[in-house]
Protein backbone atom coordinates (compact mmCIF):
# COMPACT_ATOMS: atom_id res chain seq x y z
CA UNK A 1 0.00 0.00 0.00
CA UNK A 2 1.58 3.65 -1.00
CA UNK A 3 1.85 5.92 1.98
CA UNK A 4 1.68 9.10 -0.67
CA UNK A 5 -0.29 11.78 1.09
CA UNK A 6 -1.13 9.64 3.83
CA UNK A 7 -0.63 12.54 6.22
CA UNK A 8 -2.81 14.92 4.06
CA UNK A 9 -5.75 12.64 4.26
CA UNK A 10 -5.27 11.50 8.03
CA UNK A 11 -5.47 15.53 7.92
CA UNK A 12 -8.73 15.49 6.36
CA UNK A 13 -10.00 12.73 8.90
CA UNK A 14 -8.46 14.86 11.70
CA UNK A 15 -10.48 18.22 10.53
CA UNK A 16 -13.61 16.56 10.01
CA UNK A 17 -13.79 15.01 13.76
CA UNK A 18 -12.21 19.41 14.89
CA UNK A 19 -14.84 21.19 13.25
CA UNK A 20 -17.65 18.94 14.57
CA UNK A 21 -15.86 19.57 18.34
CA UNK A 22 -17.46 23.07 17.69
CA UNK A 23 -20.98 22.16 16.74
CA UNK A 24 -22.57 21.04 19.72
CA UNK A 25 -22.21 24.63 21.73
CA UNK A 26 -23.56 26.60 18.19
CA UNK A 27 -26.92 25.17 18.42
CA UNK A 28 -29.38 24.24 21.42
CA UNK A 29 -28.23 20.88 23.22
CA UNK A 30 -30.87 17.34 22.45
CA UNK A 31 -29.56 13.99 23.76
CA UNK A 32 -28.20 13.19 20.31
CA UNK A 33 -25.91 16.11 19.96
CA UNK A 34 -24.39 15.57 23.08
CA UNK A 35 -23.91 11.94 21.71
CA UNK A 36 -22.13 13.10 19.01
CA UNK A 37 -20.02 15.13 20.70
CA UNK A 38 -19.26 11.97 23.03
CA UNK A 39 -18.41 10.16 19.93
CA UNK A 40 -15.28 12.05 18.71
CA UNK A 41 -13.85 12.16 22.35
CA UNK A 42 -11.63 8.92 23.85
CA UNK A 43 -12.97 7.51 27.24
CA UNK A 44 -10.44 9.07 28.57
CA UNK A 45 -10.08 12.65 27.13
CA UNK A 46 -8.72 15.15 28.89
CA UNK A 47 -10.01 18.81 28.19
CA UNK A 48 -7.50 22.02 29.49
CA UNK A 49 -9.30 25.22 29.69
CA UNK A 50 -9.77 28.18 32.06
CA UNK A 51 -12.88 26.77 33.51
CA UNK A 52 -9.80 23.54 35.10
CA UNK A 53 -8.98 20.21 33.50
CA UNK A 54 -11.72 17.46 33.16
CA UNK A 55 -10.96 13.75 32.29
CA UNK A 56 -13.11 11.52 30.84
CA UNK A 57 -16.53 12.09 28.61
CA UNK A 58 -18.89 10.65 31.62
CA UNK A 59 -19.57 14.07 32.98
CA UNK A 60 -19.87 15.71 29.93
CA UNK A 61 -23.99 16.66 30.29
CA UNK A 62 -23.16 18.07 33.21
CA UNK A 63 -19.83 20.30 31.62
CA UNK A 64 -22.42 21.57 28.88
CA UNK A 65 -24.74 22.67 31.03
CA UNK A 66 -23.28 25.91 32.06
CA UNK A 67 -23.79 26.87 28.22
CA UNK A 68 -27.39 26.31 28.47
CA UNK A 69 -28.98 29.49 26.60
CA UNK A 70 -25.84 30.76 25.03
CA UNK A 71 -25.15 31.58 21.55
CA UNK A 72 -21.50 31.08 20.86
CA UNK A 73 -19.67 31.39 17.02
CA UNK A 74 -16.34 29.63 16.97
CA UNK A 75 -14.73 31.47 13.70
CA UNK A 76 -11.54 28.78 13.19
CA UNK A 77 -8.96 30.79 11.22
CA UNK A 78 -6.02 28.15 10.78
CA UNK A 79 -5.47 25.05 11.53
CA UNK A 80 -1.99 22.57 11.35
CA UNK A 81 -1.77 19.03 11.63
CA UNK A 82 1.08 16.66 11.71
CA UNK A 83 2.11 13.18 13.15
CA UNK A 84 4.31 12.64 16.26
CA UNK A 85 6.86 10.33 16.60
CA UNK A 86 4.11 8.32 18.85
CA UNK A 87 1.72 7.46 15.54
CA UNK A 88 -0.67 10.46 17.00
CA UNK A 89 -2.07 13.39 15.63
CA UNK A 90 -1.12 16.87 17.08
CA UNK A 91 -4.04 19.43 16.04
CA UNK A 92 -2.82 23.20 16.43
CA UNK A 93 -5.66 25.49 15.66
CA UNK A 94 -5.87 29.44 16.56
CA UNK A 95 -9.92 30.57 16.26
CA UNK A 96 -11.71 33.64 17.61
CA UNK A 97 -14.69 32.92 20.44
CA UNK A 98 -17.73 34.82 20.08
CA UNK A 99 -20.35 34.35 22.73
CA UNK A 100 -23.56 36.41 24.05
CA UNK A 101 -25.01 35.11 27.24
CA UNK A 102 -28.93 34.97 28.71
CA UNK A 103 -28.49 37.79 29.97
CA UNK A 104 -27.25 39.79 26.82
CA UNK A 105 -23.20 40.18 27.94
CA UNK A 106 -20.91 39.83 25.12
CA UNK A 107 -17.56 38.70 24.89
CA UNK A 108 -15.02 38.03 22.54
CA UNK A 109 -11.79 36.35 22.40
CA UNK A 110 -9.12 34.31 20.44
CA UNK A 111 -8.16 31.31 21.83
CA UNK A 112 -5.47 29.00 20.78
CA UNK A 113 -6.43 25.05 20.79
CA UNK A 114 -3.64 22.36 21.18
CA UNK A 115 -4.62 18.61 20.77
CA UNK A 116 -4.00 15.07 20.29
CA UNK A 117 -5.99 12.94 18.47
CA UNK A 118 -5.40 9.19 17.94
CA UNK A 119 -5.46 7.02 14.56
CA UNK A 120 -8.06 4.82 14.37
CA UNK A 121 -7.83 1.66 11.29
CA UNK A 122 -10.95 2.16 8.79
CA UNK A 123 -12.38 4.98 11.15
CA UNK A 124 -12.02 8.76 11.87
CA UNK A 125 -9.63 9.38 15.11
CA UNK A 126 -10.75 10.59 18.02
CA UNK A 127 -9.28 13.82 20.70
CA UNK A 128 -7.13 12.28 23.48
CA UNK A 129 -6.51 15.98 24.55
CA UNK A 130 -7.47 19.20 23.96
CA UNK A 131 -5.78 22.44 25.23
CA UNK A 132 -7.71 25.75 25.06
CA UNK A 133 -5.16 29.14 26.11
CA UNK A 134 -6.43 32.64 25.52
CA UNK A 135 -4.48 34.72 23.35
CA UNK A 136 -6.26 37.62 23.23
CA UNK A 137 -9.51 39.62 23.96
CA UNK A 138 -11.43 41.06 21.34
CA UNK A 139 -13.35 44.58 22.65
CA UNK A 140 -15.30 45.46 19.53
CA UNK A 141 -17.38 42.97 17.49
CA UNK A 142 -20.55 41.63 15.58
CA UNK A 143 -21.69 38.40 16.55
CA UNK A 144 -21.58 36.43 13.46
CA UNK A 145 -23.14 32.81 13.57
CA UNK A 146 -20.53 29.91 12.46
CA UNK A 147 -22.36 26.59 12.87
CA UNK A 148 -23.16 25.94 9.13
CA UNK A 149 -19.42 27.01 8.14
CA UNK A 150 -18.16 24.23 10.96
CA UNK A 151 -20.98 21.62 9.62
CA UNK A 152 -20.17 22.26 6.23
CA UNK A 153 -16.55 22.44 6.77
CA UNK A 154 -16.02 19.42 8.74
CA UNK A 155 -18.74 17.26 6.09
CA UNK A 156 -16.12 18.65 3.47
CA UNK A 157 -13.51 17.00 5.13
CA UNK A 158 -14.89 13.93 5.60
CA UNK A 159 -15.90 13.62 2.01
CA UNK A 160 -12.28 14.09 0.64
CA UNK A 161 -11.48 11.72 3.54
CA UNK A 162 -13.40 8.92 2.55
CA UNK A 163 -12.85 9.78 -1.64
CA UNK A 164 -9.26 9.56 -0.95
CA UNK A 165 -9.27 6.25 0.80
CA UNK A 166 -12.51 4.49 1.29
CA UNK A 167 -12.23 3.00 -2.57
CA UNK A 168 -13.59 -0.58 -1.39
CA UNK A 169 -16.10 0.61 1.67
CA UNK A 170 -19.05 2.75 -0.29
CA UNK A 171 -21.28 1.89 2.37
CA UNK A 172 -19.35 4.59 4.47
CA UNK A 173 -21.01 7.08 2.08
CA UNK A 174 -24.47 6.73 3.44
CA UNK A 175 -24.16 8.88 5.91
CA UNK A 176 -23.29 11.76 4.05
CA UNK A 177 -25.52 11.31 1.09
CA UNK A 178 -29.39 12.19 1.23
CA UNK A 179 -31.69 9.39 0.56
CA UNK A 180 -32.07 10.75 -3.41
CA UNK A 181 -28.70 12.45 -3.91
CA UNK A 182 -27.79 13.60 -7.20
CA UNK A 183 -23.77 13.67 -8.09
CA UNK A 184 -22.78 15.48 -11.49
CA UNK A 185 -19.15 14.79 -11.75
CA UNK A 186 -16.43 16.93 -13.81
CA UNK A 187 -16.46 14.34 -16.65
CA UNK A 188 -20.32 14.55 -16.80
CA UNK A 189 -20.64 11.12 -15.30
CA UNK A 190 -23.91 11.47 -12.90
CA UNK A 191 -23.94 9.25 -10.07
CA UNK A 192 -27.15 8.97 -8.25
CA UNK A 193 -27.39 5.21 -6.69
CA UNK A 194 -25.32 3.60 -3.95
CA UNK A 195 -24.25 1.02 -7.25
CA UNK A 196 -22.99 3.65 -9.69
CA UNK A 197 -20.95 5.40 -6.70
CA UNK A 198 -19.67 2.00 -5.43
CA UNK A 199 -18.91 1.26 -9.35
CA UNK A 200 -17.24 4.77 -9.65
CA UNK A 201 -15.03 4.01 -6.41
CA UNK A 202 -13.88 1.08 -7.91
CA UNK A 203 -12.57 2.31 -10.60
CA UNK A 204 -10.05 4.94 -9.13
CA UNK A 205 -7.30 2.32 -8.12
CA UNK A 206 -7.44 1.13 -11.57
CA UNK A 207 -6.63 4.95 -12.67
CA UNK A 208 -4.28 6.16 -9.83
CA UNK A 209 -2.54 4.43 -6.38
CA UNK A 210 -2.96 7.98 -4.34
CA UNK A 211 -4.62 11.05 -4.40
CA UNK A 212 -5.38 14.55 -2.07
CA UNK A 213 -6.83 17.10 -2.64
CA UNK A 214 -6.28 21.11 -1.07
CA UNK A 215 -9.49 23.74 -0.98
CA UNK A 216 -9.38 27.41 -1.66
CA UNK A 217 -12.30 29.73 -2.37
CA UNK A 218 -14.83 28.15 0.34
CA UNK A 219 -17.96 30.21 0.81
CA UNK A 220 -20.79 28.51 2.57
CA UNK A 221 -24.21 30.02 2.94
CA UNK A 222 -26.92 28.77 5.56
CA UNK A 223 -29.92 29.21 3.78
CA UNK A 224 -33.41 29.73 5.30
CA UNK A 225 -35.11 26.84 4.48
CA UNK A 226 -32.31 24.76 6.62
CA UNK A 227 -29.74 23.78 3.70
CA UNK A 228 -26.68 24.84 3.25
CA UNK A 229 -24.86 26.30 0.02
CA UNK A 230 -21.24 25.49 -0.38
CA UNK A 231 -18.95 26.57 -3.18
CA UNK A 232 -15.40 25.29 -3.40
CA UNK A 233 -12.29 24.79 -5.53
CA UNK A 234 -9.88 21.76 -5.00
CA UNK A 235 -6.65 21.48 -6.26
CA UNK A 236 -6.09 17.73 -6.49
CA UNK A 237 -2.70 16.07 -6.58
CA UNK A 238 -2.47 12.30 -6.99
CA UNK A 239 0.67 9.26 -8.50
CA UNK A 240 -0.90 7.41 -11.49
CA UNK A 241 -0.12 3.83 -11.38
CA UNK A 242 3.43 3.93 -12.65
CA UNK A 243 4.78 6.51 -10.22
CA UNK A 244 4.55 9.87 -11.96
CA UNK A 245 2.73 13.28 -10.47
CA UNK A 246 -0.51 14.16 -11.64
CA UNK A 247 -2.15 17.29 -10.84
CA UNK A 248 -5.86 18.85 -11.92
CA UNK A 249 -8.42 21.31 -10.68
CA UNK A 250 -12.17 21.15 -10.03
CA UNK A 251 -15.19 23.78 -8.73
CA UNK A 252 -17.23 22.17 -7.02
CA UNK A 253 -21.68 23.39 -5.68
CA UNK A 254 -22.84 21.56 -3.41
CA UNK A 255 -26.32 21.28 -1.41
CA UNK A 256 -26.82 20.21 2.04
CA UNK A 257 -29.54 19.01 3.69
CA UNK A 258 -28.96 18.69 7.61
CA UNK A 259 -30.60 17.14 10.07
CA UNK A 260 -28.64 18.83 13.17
CA UNK A 261 -29.14 15.70 15.19
CA UNK A 262 -26.75 13.58 12.82
CA UNK A 263 -23.31 13.24 12.99
CA UNK A 264 -22.78 15.22 9.44
CA UNK A 265 -24.96 16.63 6.80
CA UNK A 266 -25.68 15.31 3.91
CA UNK A 267 -25.01 16.06 0.02
CA UNK A 268 -28.40 16.59 -1.27
CA UNK A 269 -26.58 17.44 -4.99
CA UNK A 270 -22.94 18.26 -5.98
CA UNK A 271 -21.84 19.75 -9.64
CA UNK A 272 -18.25 19.16 -10.57
CA UNK A 273 -16.78 21.48 -13.33
CA UNK A 274 -13.22 20.93 -14.34
CA UNK A 275 -10.90 23.60 -14.24
CA UNK A 276 -7.66 22.29 -15.04
CA UNK A 277 -7.57 18.56 -16.42
CA UNK A 278 -6.11 15.83 -15.02
CA UNK A 279 -2.46 15.70 -16.10
CA UNK A 280 1.25 14.90 -15.32
CA UNK A 281 2.64 17.34 -13.00
CA UNK A 282 4.72 19.90 -14.95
Amino acid sequence: MTHHFELEQQTHAALAQYYRWYQVYEVPFTPARIANQKDILSDDIEIISQMGTSKGKAGLEDRLKVFAGWKNAHHVQNTQVRRTAQGQLQLEADIVYQNIRPDDSKFSYTLHYSTLLSPRAQDLPVFERLELTPTGEVKEFKFEPAYAQNRARSLMHYWLYLVETSHQDSGKFLEILAPNFALQLSDQTRISTLAQLTQWLASIPSRIQSSTHAYKNLQVTALSDGTIRVSVDFDWRGINLVGQQMVGATHHEWLLINNMDERFARIQSMQVTMLTPFQLAP
